[in-house]
């Protein structure tokens, strides 16, 4: 097989992967940008979830802190409250006050507590009994573990900078007790109060001035275990909604695909039954243009051919100052080979007539058949009158030779009118009538010959 041969082989090949690579990237675009969606909507999810998680906790942190904050404010307005002193709860040693330790009737020791020392102490139990953990902390602390941590002291300067009013946050790992756990921990100003001042007017505050914070710190297990429940669900049912939409959107392109492919099947079918009847039409009309200017039998040009040809050599040769000459050829005694033989003899001679002519001629010259047994040359540009003597004479020659016919063998002869341009006519219908005024001139002179036009020829043509 030749190069080129295989690449056009190779060629639908190449274009079937073409093809196929361009649907590749389609579905890989379909399922791509299917996903993008979705992927947006699972980290609005995500976010929606945490913040709920975060409000949740917040919540959580903030009804124990209101709850504390409610409870110190009313041991504040009472100016403390007193308990027996035991072995487990002793004077608190930080606190400033002329009635701190007092004696009950029945003889047992009093000992106050403050709203700070109070805290210390619901925060214990709350830690024994709940895990939860709060302590009062503030920066400037009286008793020295009330100095918050890190981020307790991070918190408390930005509530005196108004930054925020309140905080949570969680901890993945924080140690409750003897143990490290996942928190989440929340943290709000404790603000001076009228009932307050008491206790505080030494240090300088005034009523609203942040004198420290109160923070919670809750296990958060449970909640952290909740929002993963939500997110593994959110997860869930967004890759279900993905993959039934991609999927459909899937199907929808492999169907609109084998559409195409079966309308552009269709259409490569009907172009090329176009392209076929195109062909065939376009051989039509040349078959039927040819028989229009064709002789059916010698396939030479008819004579409406002939004539549409001796214009243009008119033509050019008007305009180039040109010469041209024309034959008129008629065969003598073709009738009575026909009536010997039959027409269909007299076809097959004619035939052979025709090839003889046309190895009289050059290419550009033309011969026709104008009908019957006679025939035209137009010889297109002749730059002497011999030329056209020289034709004239071979074809005399030539038709006079013996055909070898089916029938037998036969004999005939022609005559020839030889007409030139411009000295024998300076159109058409002149050079025609004067070319068969010469060949008239050589029937009556005997036949089997040609002459050139002259003025003293007759106009009459004998029958033959």
């Amino acid at each position: 097989m030749s190069e080129t041969a295989g690449s056009f082989a190779a060629a639908p090949g190449a274009r079937l992967l073409k093809r196929f690579r361009r649907y590749i990237a389609v579905l890989v675009a379909v399922w791509v940008g299917a996903a993008l969606p979705f992927m947006l909507l699972g980290v609005l999810e995500w976010r929606q979830i945490a913040a709920d998680t975060e409000a949740l906790a917040r919540e959580r942190g903030e009804a124990l802190f209101r709850l504390i904050e409610l409870t110190r404010e009313w041991n504040a307005r009472h100016g403390g409250v007193y308990v027996p002193v035991t072995g487990h709860l002793q004077p608190n040693p930080y606190l400033v006050h002329p009635r701190r330790d007092l004696v009950a009737n029945d003889g047992g020791e009093l000992t106050m507590v403050n709203p700070a020392f109070m805290t210390r102490q619901v925060a214990e139990l709350a830690a024994e009994r709940t895990g939860v953990q709060f302590r009062i902390t503030s920066l400037k602390p009286i008793r020295p573990d009330n100095a918050g941590d890190i981020w307790e002291g991070d918190s408390l300067r930005r509530f005196e900078r108004g930054e925020m009013d309140q905080r949570i946050a969680f901890f993945g790992e924080y140690r409750l007790g003897d143990t490290l756990r996942p928190v989440h921990r929340y943290i709000a100003p404790l603000h001076v109060t009228p009932a307050c001042m008491s206790c505080h007017v030494t240090q300088g505050y005034k009523v609203g001035d942040i004198r420290g914070g109160i923070s919670v710190t809750m296990p958060a297990e449970s909640l952290l275990a909740h929002r993963d429940e939500r997110q593994r669900e959110s997860v869930l049912v967004l890759l279900g909604s993905y993959l039934l939409t991609a999927g459909l959107l899937h199907a929808f392109v492999a169907r609109a695909r084998r559409h195409y492919l079966t309308l552009e099947d269709l259409a490569r079918r009907q172009e090329s039954v176009i392209v076929e009847r195109t062909r065939e039409l376009k051989l039509l009309n040349e078959d039927l243009r040819r028989k229009a200017h064709h002789d059916p039998l010698t396939m030479l040009p008819n004579r409406l051919l002939f004539n549409d040809r001796l214009d243009s050599a008119l033509n050019h040769a008007r305009r180039y100052e040109r010469s041209f000459a024309l034959l008129l050829v008629d065969l003598d005694y073709f009738k009575e080979v026909n009536d010997a033989y039959g027409h269909a003899t007299g076809d097959e001679l004619l035939v052979d007539v025709s090839r003889r002519l046309e190895s009289c001629v050059r290419e550009a010259d033309t011969v026709a058949r104008l009908g019957g047994d006679e025939f035209a040359i137009l010889l297109s540009e002749t730059t002497d009158a011999g030329e056209a003597d020289e034709v004239a004479r071979r074809v005399v020659e030539l038709l006079g030779e013996p055909y070898v016919l089916t029938a037998g063998m036969a004999r005939v002869s022609a005559s020839v009118g030889v007409a030139r341009y411009p000295a024998h006519g300076e159109d058409a219908e002149s050079l025609l009538r004067h070319a068969d005024q010469a060949m008239y001139a050589v029937k009556l002179g005997g036949r089997n010959g040609w002459r050139v036009y002259a003025p003293t020829m007759s106009a009459g043509r004998p029958g033959h």
